[in-house]
Order: C-alpha cells, then structure tokens, then sequence
C-alpha cells in the first residue's frame, strides 16, 4: 500500500469517528412529522430503508440549508415518501460564535425555497405537494455545536402542501389534494461539505 492510499484510509477513518456524537456514541437522528394524522417518522423504519440530510445548497449567489427525510415502503420497494424544506442560510462560520445551543431561524416561512411532500418509484416521481404562499408553514432552527466540533441543526416544522402533480395509478394519496404535516421535528447532523 502506498503512502497516498494509506493516508486516505486514515482520512476516511477520521471522518467516520467525527460524524459520531460525544463520547464515541452514535448519533442518532430525529426527522419525524404526522402527514394527514399518519406517522412518519424515521426511527421507526429499518435503517436500511431510510435516509435524511440537513445541507447547504446554493442558487446563484444564496444559500438554502435543506431538510430532508425519506423513507423507503419495505413491501412496495423502490417505493418512497419524502418530505423537504429549504429555507435561507447564511454563512456558517458566523454560527461558531453564537454558543453551543443558537436559535437561528424561527419564523412563518419567509422566502422559503421549497417546502414539499414526494412520492417516488426508484428515481421516477409519481407525486409531488408543495407549499403556494409563506402562511402556509413554518420552522425554527436551532443549531448545537457536538465536543467533536460537528452541527447539529435541529427543530420543529409544520407545513400546508397542495398537489402540484400525481401520476394516478401508483399514488398511495389518491383521494388526497391537500396534505398537513403537522408535529414534525428532526434533529440532524449538518453536512456542510
């Protein structure tokens, strides 16, 4: 093994270690809301049949943190639900000097990118809902800084999503044009990669 290779398996051990919580513990995180009074929560799903991410992404010159959710249906598999919300972010290295528990974001949707419900088959999406107008949702980030040096960016989000598309057949929200997601919270290491 050469000195590069080796250098970049220690890397990659390294990342690994630090996206764990204190103590060497696992972080485990929280993306769970009631969608129309039905559960959809995270933890309850295998973990193989799930993912979740807290990003930065960008559109021309701004930044959007994106939260997102999916889970994966085991019995319709590649079946899936999501659920999204994008909202303005700054830049991050300001965040470091406001304490370990900040709450940066707290408000009715206020030029919010997108906030929506998916349903997909493997990569083709069969529906999507989103939100029309900034009354129609809110969220509160908060963010804690981990003794590894990681974010976490956390909260709680209530959302109105209207039917935007529907491919009929496949939908399992037949009957469904409106959908409230209600009680959500999510608790999520933020990737700033």
């Amino acid at each position: 093994m050469n000195i590069i290779n080796a250098l970049l398996l220690v890397y990659l051990l390294l990342i690994g270690c630090t996206l764990n919580g204190s103590n060497g513990k696992k972080f485990e995180p929280t993306f769970r809301a009631e969608i129309n009074g039905e559960t959809f929560d995270i933890t309850m799903v295998d973990e193989v049949f799930v993912s979740q991410i807290a990003g930065i992404s960008y559109s021309n010159e701004i930044s959007f943190l994106s939260i997102f959710g999916s889970i994966y249906n085991e019995e319709m598999y590649p079946y899936k639900e999501t659920l999204s919300i994008s909202v303005p972010w700054n830049n991050i290295s300001q965040y470091h000097s406001l304490g370990s528990d900040t709450t940066y974001y707290n408000d009715n949707f206020y030029w919010v990118k997108r906030a929506m419900y998916s349903e997909w088959d493997g990569d083709a999406r069969i529906s999507n809902f989103v939100t029309r107008s900034s009354e129609q949702g809110s969220i509160s980030v908060n963010i804690e800084e981990l003794p590894s040096g990681n974010l976490v960016v956390y909260g709680q989000f209530s959302f109105t999503a209207i039917v935007e598309y529907r491919g009929a057949e496949l939908s399992q929200r037949i009957g469904q044009d409106t959908l409230h997601i209600t009680d959500g919270e999510y608790r999520m290491l933020l990737d700033d990669r």
